[in-house]
């Protein structure tokens, strides 16, 4: 079951549950026959945190795959290189598992992915960690991923690189 789906879930009973709360404490409150407001009722200061915000109004971030949960993260060395440069690539998948093949893709400018050949394919050491390079001639901004090659759905996040 995806993480995603269970936070998902539990937001969903949350607010469920914070409903039937609202309109339970209502109907009994409705019922007490009793005209001074009780203490419940009156008007606090709301210092509650919305679901899904951090206190102070902050919103975490959203990430494309969990650590921990088999994600694969790809770092590059260089944000920009001149045509026929060298970029260096690191990353990781965790949990660690050593023998992992990696399968670097590339999508120029926006467009599709394709796998772009390497001579020294990457595979995971013992801690889970990799390293390669890569040196293209072609212009423009390249976006860099990673695919396991026994995975199709295990892919990190994408790097951009611009060349020229």
């Amino acid at each position: 079951m995806s993480s995603r789906a269970s936070g998902g879930a539990l937001a969903a009973c949350l607010i469920t549950a914070a409903i039937v709360g609202f309109a339970g404490g209502g109907y009994f409150g409705s019922q007490s026959g009793n005209d001074s407001p009780s203490a419940s009722e009156t008007n606090a200061p709301d210092d509650t945190t919305p679901v899904g915000e951090t206190p102070g109004g902050e919103t975490p971030p959203e990430t494309d795959a969990p650590a921990g949960d088999g994600a694969l993260t790809l770092s590059a060395g260089q944000t920009s290189i001149a045509p026929g440069g060298q970029i260096d690539f690191t990353g990781a998948i965790d949990p660690p598992e050593e023998g992992i093949q990696l399968r670097l893709e590339r999508s120029i400018d926006g467009g599709d992915w394709e796998t772009f050949p390497l001579n020294n394919q990457p595979v995971t050491n013992a801690d889970g960690a990799f390293s390669t390079y890569a040196s293209t001639s072609q212009t423009g901004t390249n976006a860099f991923r990673l695919v396991r090659e026994d995975d199709d759905s295990v892919v990190s996040n994408e790097v951009q690189v611009t060349v020229g």
